[in-house]
């Protein structure tokens, strides 16, 4: 199985608490506290699935606990805290406090705390990172809730990890500060869910492609004009169209929602104001699936579909 059929099996298995808003189907489980929704999400980053073994131990802690908290962005909402299980080999064992140093450093510019966690021994580092936030139940930013004509936008450029990828491979990689100290969008998220001008919202870690994808309405599609997209430095080393810039291996730690046209300017202004990076990408139509729209107007299928966890040792550093 892959990482989507496992959640398929779990639907299967398990019963849906009635305290959940939904489940295993947004980038938070959103548990229904009455005035309040509770939000709580984990994600685990290993050696060489998701930064290579050489990292500075700083730079995975920051990493590792951005990822995380990107989730409580997503749904629009303001984190309590983070607890942190880290998994140390030998080889990692005396960089526990820098590691540790780096995940402080990822709270505090997400305005949060380290609430707790477990430290284990094992054969290679894995850090799980449970994060924890509120929001009002009106105010949460869900998925697969867009409408025709709706438009797509970005938080961020989209081509840093996969950037830093491309380094790595080649044998370049000098500069992991810069490509991996991406700190968590809970700014854009809470702006986006304060206006209550977004009609769905997700995180998109694992690459473009693979976000449109799990952010898809049903019955209907996306169309991004490939141009569009923002790409920084991969178009100076590799020629392939922005949307792989975007998606292939992976992805960066920014969110990518869609709104109606009219409440675009609200949006920008909103942005501009808060000095935070906007894109806007395409728009939602009524045919299914994902159309990229090149610069000679040609309409394609994305050939890649970004990052999905197949469960087969795939390590994207060697």
């Amino acid at each position: 199985m892959d990482e989507r059929e496992v959640i398929t099996y779990l639907r299967n298995r398990f019963v849906k608490p009635p305290h959940l808003q939904n489940w295993l189907d947004d980038d938070c489980e959103i548990i229904d506290l009455g005035d309040k929704s509770l939000l709580v999400s984990i994600d685990t980053s290993s050696e060489r699935a998701d930064f290579p073994t050489k990292t500075p131990p700083e730079e995975i802690g920051y990493f590792s606990t951005a990822l995380s908290l990107s989730d409580i962005a997503a749904c629009g909402g303001d984190p309590l805290g983070v607890l942190v299980s880290c998994s140390i080999p030998p080889h990692f064992a005396n960089k526990i406090a820098a590691i540790y140093e780096g995940i402080g450093q990822a709270v505090e510019d997400a305005g949060t705390f380290l609430l707790g966690g477990d430290t284990n021994s094992a054969g290679e580092l894995s850090l799980s990172v449970v994060s924890i936030g509120l929001a009002k139940p009106e105010s949460v930013l869900r998925r697969h809730k867009a409408n025709i004509g709706d438009l797509v936008a970005v938080t961020g450029v989209l081509d840093r990890f996969n950037y830093m990828h491309h380094q790595y491979t080649e044998g370049l990689l000098t500069e992991f500060p810069k490509t991996l100290r991406q700190p968590a969008p809970i700014r854009a998220g809470k702006i986006l869910s304060q206006l209550q001008a977004v009609t769905s919202c997700i995180d998109l870690p694992d690459g473009l492609v693979k976000a449109l994808n799990d952010n898809m309405p049903p019955k209907l599609g996306f169309l991004i004009q490939d141009q569009d997209i923002p790409i920084e430095n991969l178009r100076k080393v590799k020629q392939q169209p922005n949307y792989v810039s975007a998606s292939q291996p992976a992805g960066d730690i920014e969110l990518l929602f869609t709104a109606p046209p009219v409440r675009r300017d609200c949006i920008r202004e909103a942005f501009q104001n808060a000095g935070l990076p906007l894109y806007w990408i395409g728009r939602v139509t009524d045919r299914s699936g994902i159309q990229i729209e090149m610069e000679n107007g040609e309409l394609i299928a994305p050939a890649v579909s970004g990052f999905v966890h197949k469960l087969d040792g795939y390590k994207l550093f060697k």
